[in-house]
């Protein structure tokens, strides 16, 4: 007998993805949805009794009508008892005349979506388990005192299953220098007396994988990726709870999309051949790759590699590049641009060969070049 919950946040649906092209940014926008009907097809596949969006569904205040709308009718394509909204930092709730919950709150007229904006308690009974959960919502998006303290002073019956929903930095999971992200320690989630907690506000799962027993906490980081900060594919958790304490959980995958960024030091053409193997490892149509790029290769290395990154551009969503490549000089790239027995030609030769100062041929190359332009 237990309690099966499905937990995200940090869904940011709204976040606006300016800085890629039209086509990019449209697949960006549209993966938020993807990935949160995604969430919602597993925990009716696996039969909950909640989803819990701990905060950060939207990613502003400014979020239009229409993207609240498609939200929630997604949400509400859950087929257990509730799904529980709690209001982050991103969409915190400061009052009654907040548009973005007016919004949210007549969309969900109706249907299995609850949204969580004031500190309160939220008790359901079913066939199988009893839960309190305790909603502990963002009323601003910054903040150094976290929004939890209320909870240890209520009263908790011994039958029933207490689960706390917050969002806020957790001290040594997260880096908060300047205390402005409702910053929870350890001992104040255990003073609250519940059995676990549900948090949102950092991109970075936890507990860690293969965890085992009852979590402090739970969270599960953004649903899908949203920038090469996110190194991981997008998770959330599958939590079961019991009343006598005992807990299974499991980390599930959601993220359609990949934001890899990849640092490289080529000196040579086995290095290149290597980037396009780890290239080539990646879901390229899915992943928005981004290469730094530094090094030295001589001139026709270098036209191998730009022909390799010009050709892998069109195959994955999006391709950007940093590249700072010295190149090296070497007696073909001498040719090419000097003849033989020309005065450039034996000057260079001559200088590459002491190879004690090969760096003298670079320089003198810089020199002729700058004369001749």
């Amino acid at each position: 007998m237990s309690l099966r919950i499905l937990h995200t946040a940090d869904n940011h649906i709204g976040i606006s993805f300016a800085q890629y092209p039209d086509l990019v940014r449209d697949r960006l926008l549209e993966e938020r949805f993807s990935a949160l009907e995604r969430l919602v097809a597993t925990a009716n596949q696996r039969d909950a009794h909640f989803l819990v969006v701990a905060g950060d569904l939207f990613d502003k205040q400014t979020v239009t009508k229409g993207q609240i709308e498609r939200a929630v009718g997604i949400l509400a394509k859950f087929q257990g008892e509730h799904v529980l909204v709690l209001a982050g930092n991103h969409d915190y709730h400061e009052g009654a005349e907040n548009k973005l919950w007016r919004w949210f709150r007549n969309a969900c007229e109706g249907t299995c979506v609850l949204p969580l904006t004031d500190p309160t308690t939220k008790e359901f009974e079913g066939d199988d388990f009893r839960v309190r959960f305790y909603a502990c919502p963002c009323p601003s998006k910054h903040s150094k005192e976290h929004t939890i303290g209320w909870v240890a002073d209520t009263d908790k019956e011994s039958e029933v299953i207490h689960v706390g929903i917050a969002h806020g930095n957790v001290e040594g999971l997260g880096l908060d220098a300047d205390q402005r992200y409702f910053n929870m320690s350890e001992e104040d989630m255990r003073g609250a007396g519940v059995h676990t907690w549900l948090l949102g506000h950092i991109h970075v799962p936890a507990p860690a994988p293969g965890t085992t027993g009852r979590p402090l906490y739970f969270m599960p980081g953004i649903h899908t990726p949203d920038s090469v900060k996110c190194s991981h594919p997008g998770h959330a958790w599958w939590i079961e709870l019991g009343a006598d304490g005992s807990c299974r959980h499991e980390q599930l995958t959601s993220g359609g999309v990949r934001f890899v960024r990849l640092r490289r030091s080529l000196e040579n053409a086995a290095e290149i051949e290597n980037l396009r193997v780890a290239c080539e490892s990646f879901d390229a149509p899915n992943t928005v790759l981004d290469l730094q790029l530094t090094g030295r290769l001589k001139e026709d290395e270098l036209s191998e590699l730009n022909q390799l990154l010009d050709g892998m551009k069109s195959r994955f969503l999006h391709l950007t590049r940093e590249q700072d490549i010295a190149q090296v000089l070497d007696a073909a790239g001498i040719a090419r641009r000097f003849p033989d027995g020309t005065l450039p030609n034996k000057l260079l030769l001559g200088l590459l060969a002491d190879e004690s100062n090969a760096g003298d041929a670079h320089l003198a190359l810089d020199i002729i070049e700058t004369l001749h332009s």
